[in-house]
């Protein structure tokens, strides 16, 4: 779990910028390692999901890497749905494509690259990785960052913080 403050810019509004003590900062709940029947139990899938149950948004961070970014995207979300009397899948949700910075660095020269990045490619393209999430998804909260380049991460977390934010006064 961590906290997230947002930088001191005027764009975030001043409740934002208390910081931490009397902060309406950001709290993220990380929750790795979701696989296919958590909901049965499989693996630490109830811990996982339970721990799920006390947040306000579901942020699905996507691999744009992986092998098939869109059937992890899927499976995760049957789970949520599977689980318990399915009150994780009424959650708002975010869905964000990390490294969105390897479509770029495909056409650059590997030797550039860090040694574990060397022959990270993606299996689709943006446009059809976007097309795919878009008909997955049941909401129209996609975006796209690169957490290494740092692209995109000062947007998400801002919008995030009011999202949350709208969420949770909308339960009150």
């Amino acid at each position: 779990m961590g906290v997230w403050i947002p930088p001191l810019e005027e764009s975030y509004s001043s409740k934002a910028r208390t910081g931490a003590g009397g902060s309406s900062g950001l709290v993220l709940c990380d929750v790795p390692g979701l696989i296919a029947g958590a909901a049965d139990g499989i693996g630490l899938g109830h811990a996982f999901l339970r721990h799920v149950e006390r947040c306000h948004v579901i942020l699905h961070l996507v691999d744009a890497t992986s092998n098939d970014p869109i059937a992890d995207f899927d499976m995760l979300n049957k789970e949520i749905l599977r689980y318990g009397n399915g009150k994780l899948a009424q959650m708002p949700q975010i869905v964000v494509v990390n490294k969105m910075d390897v479509w770029e660095e495909e056409e650059e020269s590997n030797s550039k690259k860090e040694e574990w990045e060397k022959g990270l490619t993606t299996r689709l393209t943006r446009d059809e990785l976007e097309e795919g999430l878009k008909q997955a998804m049941t909401h129209s909260r996609l975006m796209f960052m690169s957490a290494k380049g740092k692209t995109g991460v000062d947007d998400l977390m801002s919008r995030m913080q009011g999202f949350v934010e709208k969420v949770k006064s909308a339960k009150m």
